[in-house]
């Protein structure tokens, strides 16, 4: 994996590996890459990967972006041992390979019980890890006992011996969770005399126990959904870590109208399945024959069994989740791309405007939607968009209103039309209970005018030259809600010096410690007192607003900015954060 290797006026180098296709690079804590460097702005630069290769961009900083010595402007690729300047950080370019994925092989590492033997200074050879957990259970005090123990012959100790290497050996190599379960049970029945084998695992989410595996001797198949396990046996065995025998359960009184005996069971065996304290599940065997008696000798044979086989379910268990986590990651990753890929690369050059987009999702991917939609030499289409809901659901309706809205600007119809038909498509696609909020609007470079319409979104602000503020409210309710909902448009001039600012409720929500929200007002104020400076210089102001006024607390929606500023006849001072 490509990385850059992070080298700070003081202090010690950091690596950044490149995992996203897009990076964004600032003093802000909100960008993907913090620099805690006084000269850097709050969103500074973004680096960028298509298809091979990585792409630097500065995104209108005050200082600039220096790239081998040369400042940066536009595009930049990145080769490797290149190095790049924000404030007094250096940054170096390395193109490494990728990284090996883990693979189920994995499962391999697990320990065998040879591994598990060392020897103490005296030279005495001791048990640790896989054999301690089979001493342990050997030596147990914690059984219901039906008989007493008969005395264990030498012959019946070398059985034990053979049948925990027989275990280790079978569950040497690589398996399933399912596979090690079905591994086990037909160990089980190798083991003791049993007709019937269950497993049953515990649920990680409702932290109830489920039949993972069942069957009968010779391979007879049981299905796993008409077995019932006494609720006694299962409060002994998972809820106390005890073991519970019986050889004759039909006049055994803890068992009197129980499943065991309405099912005409007759010996039954079941003992916990765990390592250490931690039970994780059960192994149940039984037999509805008269002259199948189990013995306490079965049980031991059978705990053992279960001491051994409980650390490769668990190491498998684990192997599993890691794996399953990194599959989720994979695919977080690839959503996440797919809808970085959605935003614009950069904004388009209009002359006489600046133009500026940033969106900080609140979670990995999130809701919200802005764009950038050329449709002649002078006409501008600016949306931003913001779903109901948050994360993954969000993010896939906010795929879909991307879709319907560069569907039908390409159509060239108006605005109401434009609206209609998203307006159409969405209430037809998404759940009844979802909508989307959007400020649809064209500019008109030359002259200024705009045309917009605003479908339930919080109101754009145009902030003057002069100090007055004008909200941008007229459209109608939200998209998805009403296929037959009447849409109205407004408009709007911009002038020299003037800004529109375009933000979604991740914004104006904003929370501080005591509750408070930003609201509409504070940013207004921001863009007052900072009026004078480029665009990219207001998102920041904004942004160190935010920032400031949360106070540590944690972003509980998508923030997403974007602004144009009209500067044709105005000048736009390339201001310092720090006076915001």
């Amino acid at each position: 994996m490509s990385e850059l290797i992070i080298k700070y006026s003081q202090g010690t180098p950091e690596i950044f590996p490149l995992g996203r296709l897009r990076i964004t690079i600032g003093r802000s804590a909100r960008n993907d890459l913090c620099l805690p460097d006084p000269f850097a702005s709050r969103v500074h630069a973004e680096v960028r990967r298509e298809g091979d290769f990585y792409f630097l961009q500065d995104l209108g900083s005050a200082n600039g972006t220096f790239y081998n010595g040369a400042r940066v402007e536009g595009d930049v690729p990145l080769t490797p041992g290149s190095h790049v300047r924000i404030g007094e950080t250096e940054i170096e370019f390395k193109d490494s390979p990728s990284s090996p994925q883990l693979t189920a092989t994995l499962i391999n590492d697990a320990p065998t019980p040879e591994q598990t033997i060392s020897f103490d200074s005296s030279g005495n050879r001791t048990t640790s890890g896989l054999l301690e957990q089979i001493e342990g259970a050997r030596t147990q005090p914690s059984v219901e006992k039906s008989a007493p123990l008969p005395a264990r012959s030498a012959a019946g100790s070398s059985d034990l011996l053979a049948l925990i290497s027989k275990v280790g050996v079978t569950l040497l190599a690589s398996a399933t969770l399912d596979e090690t379960l079905r591994q086990i049970a037909e160990l089980v029945f190798d083991a003791v005399p049993a007709e019937r084998c269950l497993i049953l695992m515990r649920d990680e989410d409702e932290e109830t126990l489920r039949v993972r595996t069942a069957g009968g001797r010779g391979g007879r198949r049981i299905e796993a959904e008409s077995v019932r396990v006494s609720r006694h046996i299962i409060e002994e065995t998972f809820t106390r870590g005890k073991s519970v025998l019986t050889s004759d359960a039909q006049h055994d009184p803890r068992f009197v109208n129980s499943t065991v005996t309405l099912e005409g069971i007759r010996s039954v065996l079941a003992v916990p399945l765990g390592v250490g304290s931690k039970i994780f599940g059960i192994i149940y065997a039984d037999s509805p024959q008269q002259e199948v008696n189990f013995t306490e000798d079965h049980l031991k044979v059978l705990t053992t069994l279960a001491s051994v086989a409980a650390i490769r379910v668990e190491n498998t268990r684990l192997v599993e989740q890691q794996l399953e986590q990194q599959r989720m990651e994979r695919e977080l990753l690839l959503a996440r791309e797919i809808q970085q890929r959605f935003q614009p690369t950069a904004p388009p050059q209009v002359a006489g405007y600046e133009l500026v987009g940033i969106s900080f999702p609140c979670y990995a991917i999130g809701g919200d939607y802005y764009d950038f939609i050329p449709r002649s030499e002078e006409r501008l289409v600016i949306a931003l968009g913001d779903v109901s809901g948050k994360g993954t659901g969000a993010a896939l309706l906010m795929s879909s209103l991307h879709a319907a809205i560069h569907a039908q600007a390409a159509a060239q119809q108006t605005l109401i039309g434009t609206i209609s038909h998203v307006n159409d498509y969405l209430s037809e696609n998404i759940p009844p209970n979802h909508f989307v909020t959007l400020f649809y609007a064209e500019l008109d470079a030359q002259a200024g005018a705009l045309q917009y319409i605003n479908a339930g979104h919080n109101p754009p602000l145009i902030v003057r030259s002069s100090g007055e503020v004008e909200q941008l409210t007229t459209g109608g309710i939200p998209l998805g809600i009403n296929a037959a909902a009447d849409f109205r448009e407004g408009r709007a001039q911009l002038q020299p010096g003037d800004a529109l600012i375009i933000y979604s409720d991740g914004v104006s929500e904003t929370q501080n410690p005591r509750a408070e929200e930003f609201g509409p007002d504070r940013l207004r104020d921001v863009v007052k007192h900072n009026l004078h400076k480029t665009a990219s210089s207001l998102r920041d102001c904004i942004e160190a607003a935010l920032t400031k006024f949360a106070d540590g607390t944690a972003a509980a929606d998508d923030i997403t900015l974007v602004i144009v500023k009209r500067t044709d006849g105005a000048i736009s001072v390339r201001g310092n954060e720090k006076q915001c």
